[in-house]
């Protein structure tokens, strides 16, 4: 009998440590706890978004690379954090940093805050004359 009431002792405590280490799991990935991750995703198409930061002064800095095998008419950046930029032409295997002012959203509290900004690519090939849209999310840690 007392192997028995040691053993349900320990299940019950045991199940209850997993359930809250489960939680905490849930509750760290789901980001309660302050911490930002930082990367990019989405863009998987002819243009690349490799690198971007932002300063406290909300200039959004983005690394944009043409891997599209062809010259990229009309690129236009958007987002519903930042303003909009004016249209430019991409060559084919070239990149630049655009930046993007995101002052009137402020995106960045200060120094060390998460931000997260969803952009809108668009552009036209030149073969085929098609316009494209490209959509990713750029997450990171403000003036990192």
């Amino acid at each position: 009998m007392k192997g028995q009431g040691a053993m349900e002792y320990l299940m019950t405590y045991g199940w209850a440590i997993l359930i809250v280490i489960i939680v905490g799991i849930v509750l760290w990935q789901s980001g309660v706890f302050g911490t930002q991750s930082s990367g990019i995703s989405g863009f998987n198409g002819g243009i690349a978004v490799t690198d971007a930061s932002v300063g406290t002064d909300d200039q959004l800095s983005v690394y944009l690379q043409n891997v599209a095998g062809e010259t990229l008419k009309n690129v236009n950046i958007s987002s519903t954090d930042c303003a909009a930029l004016s249209t430019f032409t991409l060559a084919t295997g070239k990149s630049t940093t655009k930046t993007l002012n995101c002052s009137t959203s402020n995106i960045c509290g200060a120094q060390n805050d998460g931000y997260s900004v969803d952009l809108t690519i668009t552009y036209t090939t030149t073969t085929s004359g098609l316009t494209k849209t490209e959509t990713g999310t750029i997450n990171g840690i403000c003036g990192a």
